[in-house]
């Protein structure tokens, strides 16, 4: 199957059954350059005086409608921040940001991607601190194998499979941090040494189910800022990531977002090499329960 855009093209893989999108428009994207265009935004007065969190149009998208938008999320006006360097009150600020963009593009699109790249290691191209949201009108791969497996336990027992990580995770050796609205754990089956899932303890399946400025949206927040502070301690430096939120608009999808750090012990990256990019099958060099430990020291929490 391939259904082709001006520059763009969805195409699906015959043996896996995955789709992929070829945009050869973004092979020239600015990278490296000295002037940073999130700043020119402001010097330009594009970007609206007085707002400290703004949306834009990716120059180089990889998806045009009717496949889909891309959207650049700003964090902030300052340029030389990272996500560990804000503010709670900044970080609450995005979080809404991730909200209202959810509610605009969930409107006109099957599947809304919210993400963030950071680190040169793993593809930021510009240091300015922000991240993306794609609105895509098919399912990716991903998103599609967890609708169903949610749909399919859902059907089979009555129960939701994140609802139940939730209860086995929340306090046990896995576990990072527990608050009243949120469960962050190192799942058994975690791909990287240090990734972290991060699942809402009510089951939501969009980030749009949580109250605007409530409770919910400043504890994802604050736990955000203490996880990505823990990796860069244990990392001894900033430590690459990718951080993606899973939702869907689909009753039985349960909102969680993963932080996926690329480092493995200081000064060490762990690559998806021949094994896991060739064959799909993850190598982790670490042990959940000890890496948890690991995070919640540096983050100051007790053992339970």
């Amino acid at each position: 199957m391939s259904e082709e855009q001006p520059g763009e093209r969805l195409v699906e893989n015959p043996l896996l059954g995955d789709l992929l999108v070829q945009s050869p428009g973004r092979m020239n994207r600015r990278e490296g350059t000295l002037q940073c265009p999130f700043c020119e935004d402001l010097n330009t007065g594009r970007w609206p005086e007085g707002v400290e969190t703004w949306v834009r149009p990716n120059d180089f998208p990889a998806l045009r409608p009717p496949l889909g938008e891309c959207l650049v999320l700003l964090y902030a006006r300052e340029h030389n921040l990272a996500f560990a360097d804000l503010t709670l009150g900044q970080a609450s600020a995005v979080v809404d940001l991730w909200q209202v963009v959810y509610a605009d593009l969930g409107a006109r699109y099957r599947c809304v991607l919210t993400f963030e790249n950071a680190g040169a290691e793993i593809g930021q191209t510009q240091n300015h601190p922000h991240g993306q949201t794609y609105g895509v009108s098919f399912l990716p791969p991903v998103i599609e194998r967890e609708r169903a497996h949610f749909t399919a336990a859902r059907e089979s027992s009555g129960c939701c499979l994140g609802c139940d990580l939730v209860a086995a995770e929340s306090e046990g050796v896995r576990r990072v941090i527990s608050t009243p609205h949120w469960s962050s754990f190192i799942p058994p089956y975690a791909r990287y040494p240090y990734e972290v899932h991060l699942y809402a303890r009510d089951h939501l399946s969009t980030l749009s189910d949580l109250p605007r400025g409530g409770e919910s949206a400043k504890e994802l927040a604050a736990i955000l800022l203490d996880l990505v502070r823990a990796e860069n301690q244990v990392f001894e430096a900033p430590m690459p990531y990718m951080l993606v939120v899973h939702q869907l608009a689909n009753p039985d999808f349960h909102l969680h977002l993963e932080l996926l750090p690329v480092g493995r012990s200081p000064g060490k990256l762990k690559y998806a090499a021949s094994v896991e990019s060739g064959f799909g099958l993850w190598l982790n060099d670490a042990l959940p329960e000890v890496k948890a430990a690991e995070l919640r020291s540096a983050i100051g929490v007790r053992p339970g």
